[in-house]
């Protein structure tokens, strides 16, 4: 791991060095006289950071401190550049390898979890961008498809919600357009891919395409409607501590014939009651359990691009604009996580009301579990 002298580098240029180092390696890079990729990125990063409500304010209160600013019908031309999305997608492929390679492994401590990349997945929205049609008297508001490494905490993209045919589309349709490597997410031959999706994920028959098909398993939480035939119970060790908290291991039939896991779990904290459903067959019932709980990061990142970084509103029209902002999401979400690594860890910089935060928390979780 790399130690930074934070009194000879500014914090700037600390956050975007993983950026300027991966750049040159880049495919998807072209010469552009009038905006460089370089200056490019950092605008599109820029205007994440700071809050403001159309990229005319943005070029109005910060360009003056870029030394290529574009003019703003350029600024919005480059957001329909193909070219430049591919751009960032590379960019954030890289970023993950990154990631991989210096940050801890968060659930190395899982031996069970060895063969498997494990991500979380969701669905996000922002409000209509100003210039986009109104349909029906309706201006429908823009939907992303998103992933979480939860070994890492790198975030992907994954899809923008069709802009055509379907306006609200539902979390399954799209994740049956993406290709196979998007769902693999680079993972290697051999290597199994479990993706951690809300109520919104199911669809037993596409999970087990996908589980034979391409060694892409699901994990999700029981509908309150769903009719399931108990057909089998499976063995496991109650007094395991892994599983305390473990009601029952369960293979089910669904309506559509396939046969699901469905494990069964009562928080010890709240009391409540939850049904888990999956297609992986091998791991302890009650790391099932707790791999659904940490889908909450996903939520907690969303929470970051809405109420940290002020993205609320698409930033323009059209399918290419809006991947590219949310591309940016990702890129700055990595980047920081980088920076987190590479320069507040080993500077032993703290946010000390979190840390406050939480350990209040815990000790009010231990005493209520105590009792």
């Amino acid at each position: 791991m790399t130690h930074v002298n934070l009194k000879s580098s500014t914090v700037s240029q600390e956050l975007y060095q993983p950026l300027h180092q991966q750049l040159p390696q880049c495919d998807a890079t072209r010469v552009c006289p009038v905006l460089p990729d370089q200056d490019w990125l950092q605008l599109g990063l820029a205007r994440i950071l700071h809050e403001c409500k159309s990229g005319r304010g943005f070029l109005q209160e910060y360009g003056l401190h870029f030394p290529q600013c574009p003019e703003l019908g350029h600024l919005f031309e480059s957001l329909k550049s193909g070219r430049r999305a591919r751009l960032l997608q590379e960019l954030n492929q890289r970023l993950q390898v990154e990631l991989a390679r210096q940050i801890p492994d968060l659930l190395a401590r899982v031996p069970a979890l060895a063969d498997f990349d494990v991500f979380a997945g969701d669905g996000h929205w922002h409000a209509a961008a100003a210039h986009d049609p109104v349909i029906e008297g309706t201006k429908y508001a823009t939907g992303h498809f998103f992933g979480l490494n939860l070994r890492t905490h790198g975030m992907v993209h994954l899809t923008v919600a069709d802009q055509a045919a379907r306006l609200k589309e539902h979390d399954m349709r799209a994740l049956k357009r993406l290709e196979i490597s998007t769902l693999r997410q680079d993972a290697p031959q051999g290597q199994k891919v479990l993706w951690i999706w809300d109520k919104a994920g199911i669809d037993f028959q596409q999970w087990h395409r996908w589980k034979h098909g391409a060694g892409i398993y699901f994990l999700s939480c029981q509908k309150e409607n769903m009719k399931l035939g108990v057909i089998a119970q499976n063995r496991w060790e109650a007094q395991a501590l892994v599983n305390q908290g473990v009601l029952a291991d369960e293979l089910v039939s669904t309506s559509q014939g396939v046969m699901v896991r469905r494990v069964t779990y009562r928080d010890p904290i709240g009391g409540e009651t939850f049904h888990f459903l999956t297609n992986e067959l091998t791991l302890p019932p009650g790391i099932i359990a707790q791999l659904y709980r940490l889908r909450w990061d996903i939520e907690k990142v969303f929470d970051e691009f809405k109420n940290k970084l002020s993205e609320k509103k698409a930033w323009a029209s059209g399918a290419t604009a809006k991947t590219i902002q949310a591309q940016f999401l990702c890129l700055m979400h990595n980047l920081l996580r980088l920076f987190e690594v590479r320069v507040l860890a080993p500077a032993q910089v703290q946010n000390q009301a979190q840390d406050r935060r939480r350990l209040q928390r815990l000790g009010a979780v231990q005493a209520q579990l105590q009792e």
